[in-house]
């Protein structure tokens, strides 16, 4: 191998160890949004009055902005990491059959070196032009076995640095499947404080505490399963809309159901628009990939 050849194999090892370091320290920081925006949200729901904030805090709409920077973040990550392990493949496959080709080199030359043995060995010595051709044969031979071992080498540290690259890009993906879960969990709580906010707007103390009770309740696990599946598939996140006309039992869009229909404070006043439930649910997290 050249130097030049080592040079880049360096810097191509040192950018993927950036990358996966880089992009742990993402995990980390995606981590840290996530629990701020879930205490938040969990406050919310619990008591929606409760919007004041610390001077200096963020807000809820700034949590959920450097959320989704840091989830684009990740996925760019990601997909990095996938190019480097395509590339680093790429470079095995090329020194396998590096290997490859030298073996059967040095299994003709071999032969070869064999053959000239026996003619010397028939001529009893006295060929000259023989015994030069054996001597040359011969250390083309040991020059060939020589980019043989060399090349064995690079293939073992080769599949050496794949194996480690797809162990952390593994752990990496693991990650981010974990922390688009408490993504989804995260916004599906904002989505339900938010809801509760909207509907239960005025009123007395036990008036609100009513209501709240009533749209907390339809907001229930049914409902979060819809929305996270239209989050995690990526499709348009659901959203709550008021029916502005007055009329008897108004037609909704489709996808859509009402908040809570029985009851007096959302009635056929709100429904919640949804995604297309026939699409394949999503899996949180990146799409499955082919095993490494």
């Amino acid at each position: 191998m050249s130097e030049m050849d080592e040079e880049v194999g360096a810097g191509g090892r040192a950018t993927g160890c950036l990358m996966q370091v880089v992009t742990h320290g993402v995990a980390l920081a995606l981590g840290a949004v996530l629990g701020v925006l879930g205490a938040q949200a969990i406050e919310y729901a619990n008591d929606p009055e409760t919007l004041a904030r610390a001077e200096g805090s963020l807000s809820r709409a700034e949590l959920i902005r450097q959320l989704d920077a840091a989830e684009a973040k990740y996925a760019a990550m990601l997909a990095e990491a996938a190019r480097t392990d395509e590339a680093q493949r790429s470079e095995l496959e090329s020194a396998t059959a590096k290997v490859t080709t030298l073996e059967g080199d040095v299994a003709k030359k071999g032969d070869e070196v064999k053959l000239l043995e026996l003619k010397v060995k028939k001529a009893k010595g006295q060929s000259a032009a023989l015994k030069k051709e054996l001597e040359a044969r011969q250390a083309e031979l040991t020059e060939l076995q020589v980019q043989l071992d060399e090349a064995q080498a690079e293939q073992r540290r080769l599949e050496g640095e794949l194996t480690v690259s797809q162990s952390e890009t593994r752990e990496a993906r693991e990650e981010t499947r974990v922390a688009q879960g408490e993504t989804v969990d995260a916004r599906w709580e904002s989505f339900r404080s938010t809801v509760v906010l909207t509907v239960c707007e005025k009123g007395n103390r036990k008036r609100m505490e009513t209501c709240r009770g009533e749209i907390q309740a339809a907001m229930d696990s049914k409902r979060a399963a819809r929305f996270k599946q239209c989050v995690g598939s990526r499709q348009a996140q659901p959203r709550l809309v008021r029916v502005e006309e007055k009329g008897k039992d108004p037609e909704l869009p489709r996808w859509s159901e009402w908040l809570a229909e029985d009851s007096k404070f959302a009635g056929q006043k709100w429904y919640i628009v949804f995604c297309d439930p026939s699409l394949p649910e999503a899996k949180f997290g990146l799409e499955d990939e082919e095993e490494l």
